[in-house]
Protein backbone atom coordinates (compact mmCIF):
# COMPACT_ATOMS: atom_id res chain seq x y z
CA UNK A 1 0.00 0.00 0.00
CA UNK A 2 1.87 3.46 -1.03
CA UNK A 3 4.93 1.09 -1.92
CA UNK A 4 5.36 0.00 2.18
CA UNK A 5 7.06 -2.86 2.92
CA UNK A 6 4.09 -4.00 5.83
CA UNK A 7 0.97 -4.97 5.54
CA UNK A 8 -1.33 -1.66 6.89
CA UNK A 9 -4.31 -2.92 6.87
CA UNK A 10 -3.22 -5.78 9.17
CA UNK A 11 -1.37 -3.87 11.49
CA UNK A 12 -4.05 -0.94 12.40
CA UNK A 13 -6.70 -3.92 12.83
CA UNK A 14 -4.32 -5.32 14.76
CA UNK A 15 -3.35 -2.37 17.14
CA UNK A 16 -7.07 -1.23 16.92
CA UNK A 17 -7.70 -5.22 18.64
CA UNK A 18 -4.79 -4.40 21.02
CA UNK A 19 -6.91 -1.29 22.01
CA UNK A 20 -10.29 -2.69 22.04
CA UNK A 21 -8.96 -5.54 24.59
CA UNK A 22 -8.25 -3.06 27.29
CA UNK A 23 -10.93 -0.91 27.12
CA UNK A 24 -9.41 1.83 25.11
CA UNK A 25 -7.83 2.96 28.65
CA UNK A 26 -4.51 2.99 29.50
CA UNK A 27 -1.53 5.53 30.52
CA UNK A 28 -0.70 8.55 28.85
CA UNK A 29 3.21 10.59 29.32
CA UNK A 30 1.50 13.25 31.74
CA UNK A 31 -0.34 11.01 33.64
CA UNK A 32 1.47 11.70 36.85
CA UNK A 33 -0.67 13.80 38.82
CA UNK A 34 -3.22 11.06 38.78
CA UNK A 35 -1.20 8.63 40.96
CA UNK A 36 -2.99 9.16 44.68
CA UNK A 37 0.89 9.02 46.08
CA UNK A 38 0.92 12.84 44.09
CA UNK A 39 -1.46 14.57 46.31
CA UNK A 40 1.53 16.30 48.72
CA UNK A 41 2.65 17.90 45.25
CA UNK A 42 -0.51 19.41 44.03
CA UNK A 43 -0.95 22.82 45.71
CA UNK A 44 2.12 24.64 43.98
CA UNK A 45 2.64 24.87 40.32
CA UNK A 46 6.17 23.99 40.86
CA UNK A 47 5.71 20.86 42.78
CA UNK A 48 2.78 19.73 39.88
CA UNK A 49 5.34 20.48 37.29
CA UNK A 50 8.24 18.77 38.64
CA UNK A 51 6.57 15.68 39.44
CA UNK A 52 4.59 15.37 36.16
CA UNK A 53 7.75 15.36 34.38
CA UNK A 54 9.53 12.99 36.85
CA UNK A 55 6.57 10.23 35.73
CA UNK A 56 7.08 11.21 32.21
CA UNK A 57 10.67 11.32 31.87
CA UNK A 58 11.94 8.33 34.36
CA UNK A 59 13.94 5.97 32.41
CA UNK A 60 11.78 3.38 33.94
CA UNK A 61 7.84 3.46 34.34
CA UNK A 62 6.96 4.46 37.57
CA UNK A 63 3.27 4.26 36.94
CA UNK A 64 2.59 0.72 38.15
CA UNK A 65 4.61 1.54 41.35
CA UNK A 66 2.78 4.55 41.86
CA UNK A 67 -0.74 3.38 41.31
CA UNK A 68 -1.37 5.37 38.32
CA UNK A 69 -4.38 3.95 36.71
CA UNK A 70 -5.39 3.02 32.99
CA UNK A 71 -7.96 5.12 31.89
CA UNK A 72 -10.15 6.13 29.56
CA UNK A 73 -8.57 9.66 27.27
CA UNK A 74 -11.32 11.61 25.89
CA UNK A 75 -9.29 12.62 23.07
CA UNK A 76 -7.79 9.17 22.53
CA UNK A 77 -11.32 7.87 22.51
CA UNK A 78 -11.85 10.39 19.64
CA UNK A 79 -8.84 9.25 17.84
CA UNK A 80 -9.76 5.44 17.95
CA UNK A 81 -13.48 6.69 16.52
CA UNK A 82 -11.69 8.30 13.76
CA UNK A 83 -9.85 5.19 13.17
CA UNK A 84 -12.76 3.11 13.32
CA UNK A 85 -14.75 5.06 10.66
CA UNK A 86 -11.79 4.99 8.78
CA UNK A 87 -11.32 1.28 8.24
CA UNK A 88 -15.72 1.26 8.07
CA UNK A 89 -15.10 3.79 4.88
CA UNK A 90 -12.61 1.38 3.43
CA UNK A 91 -14.03 -1.87 4.39
CA UNK A 92 -17.52 -1.28 4.84
CA UNK A 93 -17.71 -3.96 7.42
CA UNK A 94 -20.45 -2.65 10.05
CA UNK A 95 -17.74 -3.60 12.62
CA UNK A 96 -15.99 -0.83 12.76
CA UNK A 97 -19.21 1.53 12.46
CA UNK A 98 -20.57 0.15 15.33
CA UNK A 99 -17.06 0.01 17.46
CA UNK A 100 -17.12 4.09 16.61
CA UNK A 101 -20.76 4.49 17.71
CA UNK A 102 -19.91 3.16 20.92
CA UNK A 103 -17.01 5.06 21.44
CA UNK A 104 -18.85 8.13 19.79
CA UNK A 105 -21.66 7.39 22.60
CA UNK A 106 -18.75 6.97 25.31
CA UNK A 107 -18.09 10.57 24.44
CA UNK A 108 -21.60 12.16 23.96
CA UNK A 109 -21.87 11.11 27.72
CA UNK A 110 -18.47 11.89 28.92
CA UNK A 111 -18.32 15.34 28.03
CA UNK A 112 -16.64 17.95 30.51
CA UNK A 113 -19.19 18.66 33.51
CA UNK A 114 -18.05 21.90 33.89
CA UNK A 115 -19.90 23.73 30.93
CA UNK A 116 -23.49 22.78 29.20
CA UNK A 117 -22.06 23.14 25.55
CA UNK A 118 -20.56 19.64 24.29
CA UNK A 119 -16.78 20.41 25.75
CA UNK A 120 -13.97 17.63 26.59
CA UNK A 121 -10.98 18.09 28.04
CA UNK A 122 -7.89 15.13 29.38
CA UNK A 123 -8.25 12.95 32.06
CA UNK A 124 -5.68 13.98 34.14
CA UNK A 125 -4.66 17.50 35.77
CA UNK A 126 -1.92 18.91 34.21
CA UNK A 127 0.60 22.10 34.58
CA UNK A 128 1.94 23.48 31.60
CA UNK A 129 5.23 25.08 32.98
CA UNK A 130 3.50 28.74 34.73
CA UNK A 131 1.41 29.12 31.91
CA UNK A 132 -1.75 27.43 33.76
CA UNK A 133 -2.84 24.80 35.43
CA UNK A 134 -6.01 22.69 34.63
CA UNK A 135 -7.75 20.08 36.77
CA UNK A 136 -8.85 16.51 34.97
CA UNK A 137 -11.13 17.06 32.15
CA UNK A 138 -11.33 21.03 32.20
CA UNK A 139 -12.13 21.53 28.77
CA UNK A 140 -9.63 22.76 26.14
CA UNK A 141 -9.32 23.87 22.49
CA UNK A 142 -7.41 20.89 21.74
CA UNK A 143 -9.43 18.20 23.05
CA UNK A 144 -12.49 19.37 22.28
CA UNK A 145 -11.68 20.03 18.58
CA UNK A 146 -10.45 16.56 18.27
CA UNK A 147 -13.71 15.27 19.40
CA UNK A 148 -15.57 17.14 17.61
CA UNK A 149 -14.16 16.03 14.38
CA UNK A 150 -14.50 12.47 15.13
CA UNK A 151 -18.58 13.46 15.11
CA UNK A 152 -18.23 15.50 11.83
CA UNK A 153 -16.55 12.35 10.23
CA UNK A 154 -19.49 9.90 11.59
CA UNK A 155 -22.23 12.63 10.23
CA UNK A 156 -20.76 12.72 7.14
CA UNK A 157 -20.44 8.97 6.48
CA UNK A 158 -24.43 8.58 8.16
CA UNK A 159 -26.30 11.70 8.42
CA UNK A 160 -26.57 12.09 11.86
CA UNK A 161 -27.86 15.19 13.08
CA UNK A 162 -27.16 13.99 16.71
CA UNK A 163 -23.11 14.18 15.92
CA UNK A 164 -23.65 17.44 13.23
CA UNK A 165 -25.48 19.00 16.63
CA UNK A 166 -23.05 17.68 18.73
CA UNK A 167 -20.45 19.41 16.56
CA UNK A 168 -21.93 22.21 16.16
CA UNK A 169 -22.35 22.98 19.75
CA UNK A 170 -18.36 22.63 20.68
CA UNK A 171 -17.74 25.29 18.00
CA UNK A 172 -20.05 27.19 20.06
CA UNK A 173 -18.05 26.34 23.32
CA UNK A 174 -14.73 27.84 22.17
CA UNK A 175 -16.43 30.97 20.38
CA UNK A 176 -17.99 31.71 24.23
CA UNK A 177 -15.98 30.30 26.27
CA UNK A 178 -12.53 30.34 25.22
CA UNK A 179 -10.43 32.93 26.27
CA UNK A 180 -9.25 35.39 23.85
CA UNK A 181 -6.27 37.87 23.31
CA UNK A 182 -5.55 40.51 20.86
CA UNK A 183 -2.53 39.85 19.32
CA UNK A 184 -1.39 41.96 16.18
CA UNK A 185 -4.96 43.10 15.35
CA UNK A 186 -6.22 39.78 15.75
CA UNK A 187 -8.68 37.99 18.74
CA UNK A 188 -6.62 34.79 19.19
CA UNK A 189 -7.52 31.95 21.06
CA UNK A 190 -5.91 30.85 24.09
CA UNK A 191 -5.55 27.35 25.51
CA UNK A 192 -8.46 27.00 27.34
CA UNK A 193 -11.00 29.04 29.18
CA UNK A 194 -9.13 31.16 31.37
CA UNK A 195 -5.49 31.30 30.55
CA UNK A 196 -3.64 34.19 28.29
CA UNK A 197 -1.74 31.43 26.55
CA UNK A 198 -1.77 31.63 22.80
CA UNK A 199 -0.45 28.82 20.82
CA UNK A 200 -0.69 29.04 17.07
CA UNK A 201 -2.29 25.29 16.66
CA UNK A 202 -4.64 25.90 19.14
CA UNK A 203 -6.17 28.85 16.57
CA UNK A 204 -5.17 26.62 13.77
CA UNK A 205 -7.36 23.82 15.10
CA UNK A 206 -10.46 25.69 15.91
CA UNK A 207 -10.33 27.21 12.44
CA UNK A 208 -9.82 23.68 10.45
CA UNK A 209 -13.72 22.63 13.20
CA UNK A 210 -15.32 25.88 12.17
CA UNK A 211 -14.68 25.37 8.67
CA UNK A 212 -15.39 21.75 8.90
CA UNK A 213 -19.18 22.37 10.10
CA UNK A 214 -19.29 25.37 8.04
CA UNK A 215 -19.01 23.30 5.20
CA UNK A 216 -21.87 21.29 6.60
CA UNK A 217 -24.24 23.33 7.77
CA UNK A 218 -23.52 26.93 5.82
CA UNK A 219 -22.96 28.55 8.70
CA UNK A 220 -21.56 31.89 7.10
CA UNK A 221 -20.64 33.54 10.58
CA UNK A 222 -18.53 30.21 11.64
CA UNK A 223 -16.34 29.99 8.47
CA UNK A 224 -15.64 34.24 8.90
CA UNK A 225 -14.44 33.17 11.76
CA UNK A 226 -12.32 30.56 10.93
CA UNK A 227 -11.29 33.10 7.88
CA UNK A 228 -10.09 35.43 10.91
CA UNK A 229 -8.15 32.66 12.44
CA UNK A 230 -6.11 31.41 9.65
CA UNK A 231 -5.24 35.47 8.63
CA UNK A 232 -3.68 35.23 12.24
CA UNK A 233 -2.23 31.88 11.39
CA UNK A 234 -0.90 33.55 8.19
CA UNK A 235 0.14 36.47 10.22
CA UNK A 236 2.93 34.26 12.56
CA UNK A 237 4.26 31.97 9.85
CA UNK A 238 8.07 32.95 9.38
CA UNK A 239 9.80 33.93 6.28
CA UNK A 240 11.18 30.42 5.99
CA UNK A 241 7.33 28.52 6.31
CA UNK A 242 7.81 27.78 9.86
CA UNK A 243 5.64 28.59 13.08
CA UNK A 244 6.85 28.74 16.79
CA UNK A 245 4.80 26.89 19.49
CA UNK A 246 3.25 29.87 20.66
CA UNK A 247 3.15 33.92 20.21
CA UNK A 248 5.27 36.07 20.69
CA UNK A 249 7.85 33.82 19.18
CA UNK A 250 10.39 35.06 21.46
CA UNK A 251 8.62 33.48 24.63
CA UNK A 252 7.80 30.28 23.06
CA UNK A 253 9.49 27.54 24.49
CA UNK A 254 9.35 25.23 21.48
CA UNK A 255 11.00 26.24 17.95
CA UNK A 256 9.50 24.13 15.28
CA UNK A 257 8.71 20.91 16.19
CA UNK A 258 7.21 17.79 14.32
CA UNK A 259 3.50 16.96 15.25
CA UNK A 260 2.19 20.65 16.24
CA UNK A 261 3.47 22.29 12.80
CA UNK A 262 1.80 18.99 11.27
CA UNK A 263 -1.46 20.24 13.30
CA UNK A 264 -1.04 23.49 11.52
CA UNK A 265 -0.28 21.87 8.00
CA UNK A 266 -3.55 19.32 8.02
CA UNK A 267 -5.94 22.42 9.50
CA UNK A 268 -4.94 24.41 6.51
CA UNK A 269 -5.62 21.75 4.46
CA UNK A 270 -9.03 20.79 5.68
CA UNK A 271 -9.79 24.29 5.92
CA UNK A 272 -8.97 24.76 1.69
CA UNK A 273 -10.76 21.76 1.09
CA UNK A 274 -13.74 23.31 3.17
CA UNK A 275 -13.76 26.37 0.96
CA UNK A 276 -11.77 28.34 2.63
CA UNK A 277 -10.20 31.24 0.43
CA UNK A 278 -7.95 33.66 2.45
CA UNK A 279 -5.58 35.46 0.76
CA UNK A 280 -2.39 33.52 0.76
CA UNK A 281 -3.44 30.90 2.73
CA UNK A 282 -2.54 28.24 -0.17
CA UNK A 283 0.82 30.04 -0.27
CA UNK A 284 1.08 29.34 3.47
CA UNK A 285 0.55 25.87 3.38
CA UNK A 286 2.52 25.09 0.80
CA UNK A 287 6.03 26.63 2.09
CA UNK A 288 4.97 25.70 5.40
CA UNK A 289 4.62 22.11 3.89
CA UNK A 290 8.11 22.37 2.17
CA UNK A 291 9.53 23.49 5.17
CA UNK A 292 8.09 20.48 7.45
CA UNK A 293 9.17 17.81 4.71
CA UNK A 294 12.83 19.19 4.59
CA UNK A 295 14.13 19.89 8.05
CA UNK A 296 11.51 17.79 10.22
CA UNK A 297 12.60 14.56 9.14
CA UNK A 298 15.21 12.25 8.26
CA UNK A 299 15.92 10.55 5.15
CA UNK A 300 14.54 7.42 6.39
CA UNK A 301 11.36 9.08 7.08
CA UNK A 302 12.28 9.23 10.69
CA UNK A 303 10.52 12.39 12.27
CA UNK A 304 12.64 14.37 14.10
CA UNK A 305 11.68 16.55 17.24
CA UNK A 306 12.48 19.59 16.03
CA UNK A 307 13.65 21.21 13.29
CA UNK A 308 17.31 21.53 14.80
CA UNK A 309 17.35 18.41 16.80
CA UNK A 310 16.93 14.66 15.65
CA UNK A 311 16.12 12.71 19.02
CA UNK A 312 13.56 11.81 20.37
CA UNK A 313 12.13 10.18 17.24
CA UNK A 314 8.54 9.98 18.78
CA UNK A 315 5.19 8.30 17.25
CA UNK A 316 3.16 11.30 18.09
CA UNK A 317 4.73 13.07 15.81
CA UNK A 318 5.18 10.05 13.19
CA UNK A 319 1.52 9.71 13.65
CA UNK A 320 0.55 13.28 12.63
CA UNK A 321 3.29 13.16 10.12
CA UNK A 322 1.88 10.28 8.30
CA UNK A 323 -1.87 12.10 8.30
CA UNK A 324 -0.49 15.14 7.16
CA UNK A 325 1.43 13.89 4.18
CA UNK A 326 -1.46 11.45 3.05
CA UNK A 327 -3.99 14.44 3.14
CA UNK A 328 -2.03 16.42 1.20
CA UNK A 329 -2.85 13.46 -1.73
CA UNK A 330 0.14 14.39 -4.12
CA UNK A 331 1.54 11.02 -5.12
CA UNK A 332 5.09 12.30 -3.76
CA UNK A 333 3.64 13.54 -0.42
CA UNK A 334 1.69 9.82 -0.19
CA UNK A 335 4.99 7.93 -0.76
CA UNK A 336 6.69 10.01 1.79
CA UNK A 337 3.72 9.00 4.29
CA UNK A 338 4.71 5.30 3.29
CA UNK A 339 8.17 5.83 4.03
CA UNK A 340 7.19 7.13 8.09
CA UNK A 341 4.59 4.47 8.44
CA UNK A 342 7.67 2.07 7.26
CA UNK A 343 9.85 3.60 9.77
CA UNK A 344 7.70 3.52 12.70
CA UNK A 345 6.71 0.15 12.21
CA UNK A 346 10.58 -1.06 12.23
CA UNK A 347 11.12 1.19 15.17
CA UNK A 348 8.43 1.32 16.89
CA UNK A 349 6.01 -0.89 16.43
CA UNK A 350 5.47 -4.49 18.72
CA UNK A 351 4.14 -7.37 17.57
CA UNK A 352 1.85 -7.99 20.21
CA UNK A 353 0.02 -5.15 18.64
CA UNK A 354 0.81 -2.20 19.98
CA UNK A 355 2.98 1.03 19.74
CA UNK A 356 5.63 2.55 22.01
CA UNK A 357 6.59 6.17 22.64
CA UNK A 358 9.48 7.20 21.49
CA UNK A 359 13.24 6.24 19.93
CA UNK A 360 16.10 8.21 22.64
CA UNK A 361 19.00 9.17 21.54
CA UNK A 362 20.05 6.27 24.49
CA UNK A 363 17.47 5.17 25.76
CA UNK A 364 13.82 4.10 24.73
CA UNK A 365 10.48 4.28 25.68
CA UNK A 366 8.67 1.32 24.83
CA UNK A 367 5.59 2.05 27.03
CA UNK A 368 2.54 1.93 25.05
CA UNK A 369 0.68 5.03 25.97
CA UNK A 370 -3.21 4.60 25.07
CA UNK A 371 -3.47 8.39 23.56
CA UNK A 372 -0.20 9.34 22.61
CA UNK A 373 1.31 6.59 20.96
CA UNK A 374 -1.38 3.70 20.13
CA UNK A 375 -4.72 6.01 19.01
CA UNK A 376 -2.93 8.30 17.01
CA UNK A 377 -1.08 5.22 15.45
CA UNK A 378 -4.11 3.76 14.56
CA UNK A 379 -5.42 6.71 13.03
CA UNK A 380 -2.43 7.24 10.73
CA UNK A 381 -2.31 3.63 9.74
CA UNK A 382 -6.47 3.75 8.81
CA UNK A 383 -5.94 6.63 6.94
CA UNK A 384 -3.11 5.11 5.04
CA UNK A 385 -5.28 2.13 4.10
CA UNK A 386 -8.41 4.30 3.48
CA UNK A 387 -6.36 6.95 0.98
CA UNK A 388 -4.64 3.92 -0.79
CA UNK A 389 -8.02 2.51 -1.35
CA UNK A 390 -9.44 5.32 -2.47
CA UNK A 391 -6.60 6.45 -4.46
CA UNK A 392 -6.73 3.05 -6.48
CA UNK A 393 -10.59 3.47 -6.88
CA UNK A 394 -10.11 6.45 -8.86
CA UNK A 395 -7.33 5.57 -11.39
CA UNK A 396 -10.02 2.24 -11.89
Amino acid sequence: MMGTEHDIAAICDRALSWARERGYAGWDPYDGLNSPYATPFEKHWFTRLAWTHAVNLSPVNLRPALSVPHERNPKGMALFALSHLERYEATGDDFHLEEAEALLEWLAEYQSNAFELPCWGYNFPWQNARKFYLPAYWPSVVVTVFCAEAFVRHYRLTDSKKSLSLAEGACEFIRTEINTREFDGFEAYTYSTDDEFVVINVNALAARLFSMVAAENGDGDLMARADELVRFVRSAQEESGAWHYSMPAEGSHISHDNFHTGFVLESLKEYLDAGGDVAGAREGYERGLSFYREHLFEKDGAPKFEHDRSYPYDAHAAAQSIRTFVRDGRPENRAFAASVADWSIDHLYDEAGYFYRRCGRFVDDETPYIRWSQAWMCFALASTVLDDRSSNDTIK
